[in-house]
Order: C-alpha cells, then structure tokens, then sequence
C-alpha cells in the first residue's frame, strides 16, 4: 500500500494553476462574485446587529427610561433598515447566482473543449493505449470538477473568511477575549480538517481509479456486446462486473471511513470554542460591564460561524475530490505528441500522388523490428497490392504513410516531399481510405457520408451515394438517406457499411487512396458487387490495395509480396503466378480453398 500511496499523488500546484488558467478570461466576473459574497456576509451580522439594539432599546423602554414615542420612531425604524437589508441581500444573492452560473458554465465548457481537443489529438499510440471509457469518465468528472473548485471557493471557503474577519472585528470591540477565543476555535478547527483530510486524499485517488476500471469495463462489454451474446457469457461478464464494483464500494468505503474521525474531532473542537465564547461574554454580563444586546448579540454572531465553518470541512473534502478529478484528467495535458509537426510546417497538397519509401526503417519497441532498409516506389495512378502473411507489415506501411507513427530511419515521400516536413492533418486529409471495417457515427447515412468533405453540397453527396450503388439501397429505408444508422453503423450491413465507406471515399475525391481489406468480411456477391464500385472509384487514382483475398487484386498494376517486412516478389498477378514462389504458394492454396 505504501508505494502505490507514493505513485498515486496529486500534482496540487499544476492543477491549480491549470484549474485558474480557465478562470483567467472571466477575472473582473470572479472578483465581482467574491464582493457580493462579502457583501452577503456583512448583511447577515447586521440583523444580528438590528436584533441586539431592539434588546437594548428594549430594556430601556422596560425601565421607563425611554418615552413609547422614542422606542416607537426607533422600531420603525429598525424595521425599514431591515425591510432593506432583506430587499438587497435578495437582490445581491440573485446577481452572486447569476454571474457565478455564467463563470462555471463558461469555464466548463472551455475545459471540455480544450482537453476533448487535446485528446482526439494524441497520436495513434497514445489511443491505443487508453481505454474510451476512462476518457470518457475523466473528462466528464473535469467538467464537474470546474463546477465543484468554484463552489468551494465561493460557497465555503470565502463565507468563512469574511465571517471571521467580521465576527472577531466586532469581538474585538466588545472584548479582545473573544476574538482570541474565536480566532484558536477556526484555527484548531481548520488544521484538523485539514490533516485528516491530507490524509483522506489518497484513498479518493483509489475511488476514482477503481471507478474508471469499472467504466472502462462498461464500455468494453456495451462495444462488444455481440461477441458476449453469441458465446452466451452474460453470466460470465457480470461476475466480472460484480468483481469491479465491489473493488469500487472497497476503495469508497476506506475514503468514507474517515469522516467518522472529521465529526468526532469537529464535535469536540466546536463544543470547547462554544464553552470559551459562552463564559466569558456572561463573567461580564454578570458583572455589569456588557449589556443584554450585547450578550445576545455575542452569542448569534457565534452561531454565524458554525455553519461557514462546517461548510469549510465539506468543501475541503471536495477541493481534495476536486483535486483527484482534476489529477485524472490534466494529467493528459502532460502528454506530449509522439508525432511531432516541425515549427511552421506547410500544408501538403497531392497533385500527381507518386509516393516513395526509401530506406525505411522501423519497430514498435526494440524487440519488434517490423521494417529495416526498406524501399518501395509507387507511381503516380499505379494501383499497388500489398500481400503476405499476418504480421508481414502491411498495414504497418499504410500507419507510416498516414504518419501515426515516425520512421526511425530512411524517409517516406509523396510527390517528392518528405510527409515529416508537412502538417500531418493535410497529409492525411489529402488522402482517402476505405478501411476493412467503416465504423460509422451514430448519425444519418448522409451526414457520415458527407463527414470526409464537411463544405460538400448536398448535390455532391447524392452523386456520391449514386456512384457507390448506395441509392438503390437506401430507397428501401423509410427515412432515405437521412436514416440513422446507430452506433458505430450497428443498423447497416457490412455490405452496406463499405457502400457508405466507399461514397466517403468518392466524395474526399483525393489523388491517393488506400484499400485496407476493403471486402474481406463480405459474401461472394456483395463483394463482386462492390469490387466493381471500387475499380471506377481507382480510375486515375494512385491506390494501395491490402488484400488476403488473392482473387481481389489480379487487376492491380503490381502485386507487392511482404515477409516479415521485406519484399520477397514483386510483379502482375500473371507473372506472379507462373513462378515458384510465396505468392503462387498462396495462390494455390486459396484457389484449392475456392474449389473445395
């Protein structure tokens, strides 16, 4: 336990000034809501004040010492003072709510914009290796934790500094003692809440790790659910569940042990504070040195503390809460890019699409070295196939060309310009792929469509769902071309999903475009089908085409056999077979799997 209380600590001086960083553009609206808030407070100690000059004047009316005309002018007038005090303090808690709604709204939507920003531009390694349902969960609670700093600063740390300052000020007047009295009652009050609470922190950071792994499973199991429901492990998969949450209600239940200690020790402190301020202020009543009022008035201002007070515990909790949630999600502020752009790179246009590896080499970590000294040119409108076993390296090459990974030597170019000199989001926008799977938003079948070219006409979209056959289809749907699809595209077929995946691909209209198993996981006709669609989308186009299915690509220009990240064959599908070799060797194989 003790070394993961070490590796699990919050980085309180980054977060805050992280945390003030979103605040910095709404200063003059935060300073205004701390104003009102002290003027809020100061109110509340003039109804004691009003209350304690009625006992007085009172009392003197009591003892025939004050006419019924002088104590009648005199209530009328307390009660217009506070008849106006009520009035402003509503209006001054309507603008402090106001402008605090407009901050927090503000400053939450600032940090989801910057940190979903932030995120969806990581390199390709770092979203391989952070689950979408933590993000999601992390990003969420940043969000909530903006509203929660803010609250705790205005609701429960500022109250209590004005309300001390104000009740020791009027202590001080009455009798020094108090003041004193007062001043060691919040400070004992707050050093302990504090340490208790030092200590608590930890555990909120195992509550809220132990919470984005149940999250996290959450959305693995929702993503995969087809997967469960075929092999019938529903069971299975909510004992796993089970598991998880009770790591969770382990890991809450030790952060929510402590406040057993916080309300023993705040009972205690409170109590010899509340025994302090009640002697001393009665030795003088007794003794004739305070009046009534004032007594009463000693005792109410008192009471004004308590709740500040109890509200600086609740808000301490929650600035540490505050804290881990802020640690979870600004810790990606820390990570750096992978893939870096060089300062001022220029935007990459493709006019002729010629592209070249030269020398290129490669691993993902120094026991898996994919590419070493290798070397492919590509002319411009040449319809290149890529083949060979899993693990060969052929859509390792697509991830270099698209710049989600550097290359540790050698270079790779298009039209003659090296793509690390280049903005990477112009290189992979002047590029179209149609993937072996098209995940799809949950969004119209025109929107996801029109997703690789956002400034298309409606006009050019239709063209493009007309080019990839997608017409005939989607005139069967009640909803046309705006039919919803569902997440990740659940309600198309997977026919119907590369129709889709093929119209975008139509619509981005690039020199180059990439085919990565484009009709691996469809029938015999589908993919005769769409193999056609897909020879008129590479009429005059510079194409990579990634196919195990060797029947896919005997019209390609070159075949390009890969093993184990080196070309072993090089030529047309005719030549290719009609020598010994990997790919008549594959070829022969797959063609016995087609007669069998």
């Amino acid at each position: 336990m003790g070394t993961q209380q070490k590796k699990e600590t919050i980085d309180v001086a980054y977060n805050m000034r992280v945390y003030l960083g979103f605040l910095k553009p709404y200063r003059v609206m935060a300073v205004v809501i701390l104003l009102v808030s002290s003027a809020i407070e100061a109110s509340l100690t003039l109804d004691r004040y009003f209350f304690k000059r009625v006992i007085d004047e009172g009392t003197r009316f009591a003892e025939k010492t004050m006419a019924v005309s002088d104590f009648s002018r005199f209530l009328v007038f307390i009660l217009i003072a506070f008849g106006s005090v009520v009035i402003i303090r509503a209006l001054l808690k309507w603008l402090h709510l106001h402008l605090i709604i407009r901050l927090e709204s503000q400053a939450i939507r600032d940090l989801k914009n910057h940190f979903f920003s932030h995120i969806v531009t990581r390199s390709h390694e770092f979203h391989t290796t952070h689950k979408s349902g933590s993000l999601i969960a992390r990003l969420s609670r940043g969000g909530r934790a903006i509203e929660m700093m803010t609250d705790i600063f205005v609701f429960e740390f500022a109250p209590l500094i004005f309300q001390l300052v104000t009740v020791c000020t009027a202590f001080a007047f009455l009798d020094a003692r108090l003041a004193v009295a007062v001043v060691l009652t919040a400070v004992a009050f707050v050093i302990f809440s504090i340490s208790v609470q030092r200590v608590q922190r930890i555990y909120n950071i195992l509550e809220n790790n132990a919470d984005d792994a149940e999250k996290a499973l959450v959305g693995d199991v929702f993503t995969n659910i087809d997967s469960i429901t075929y092999y019938g492990k529903e069971s299975s998969i909510v004992g796993t569940y089970a598991a998880f949450t009770d790591r969770t209600r382990t890991a809450q239940s030790k952060h929510w042990n402590f406040d057993r200690i916080t309300q023993f020790g705040h009972t205690v402190i409170l109590g010899a504070g509340t025994i302090v301020v009640v002697a001393l202020p009665m030795q003088s009543f007794l003794a004739h040195t305070m009046t009534l009022g004032n007594l009463v008035f000693v005792y109410t201002i008192f009471g004004n503390l308590a709740a500040p007070l109890m509200g600086f515990v609740r808000g301490f909790r929650n600035y540490y809460r505050a804290m881990a949630d802020f640690e979870s999600l600004f810790r990606y502020g820390k990570i750096e890019q992978t893939v870096k752009d060089a300062p001022g790179a220029p935007k990459l246009v493709i006019n002729d699409g010629r592209i070249a590896f030269s020398g290129v080499t490669f691993a993902y970590h120094h026991k898996r070295t994919i590419f070493s000294d290798f070397s492919l040119a590509i002319r411009p409108g040449e319809k290149v196939a890529l083949v060979g076993a899993s693990g060969s390296g052929k859509t390792t090459l697509i991830k270099l060309l698209y710049r989600m990974y550097d290359v540790g030597a050698g270079s790779i170019t298009v039209d003659g310009v090296d793509i690390r000199t280049v903005a990477q989001r112009s290189l992979r926008s002047e590029m179209a792929i149609v993937p072996q799977e098209c995940v799809l938003f949950d969004d119209t079948i025109f929107n996801n469509i029109k997703f690789s070219k956002p400034e298309a006409t409606c006009d050019e979209v239709m063209k493009a769902i007309g080019f990839a056959q997608l017409d005939h289809i989607i005139e069967q749907f009640p909803q046309k071309e705006e039919t919803i699809v569902g997440e990740r595209g659940v309600r198309l077929s997977g026919g119907e999903k590369q129709r889709v995946s093929i119209a975008r691909a139509v619509l981005a209209d690039r020199r180059i475009v990439v085919l990565d198993e484009a009709t691996s996981s469809l029938d015999s006709q589908t993919e005769h089908e769409i193999q056609r669609d897909l020879k008129r989308l590479l009429e005059g186009r510079t194409s990579i085409i990634i196919a195990h299915r060797l029947s896919t690509i005997m019209n390609a220009d070159r075949v390009v056999v890969l093993r184990h990240g080196a070309i072993v064959q090089t030529g047309r599908h005719a030549d290719l077979i009609a020598e010994e070799g990997v790919y008549k060797t594959l070829w022969n194989l797959q063609k016995n799997g087609y007669i069998s």
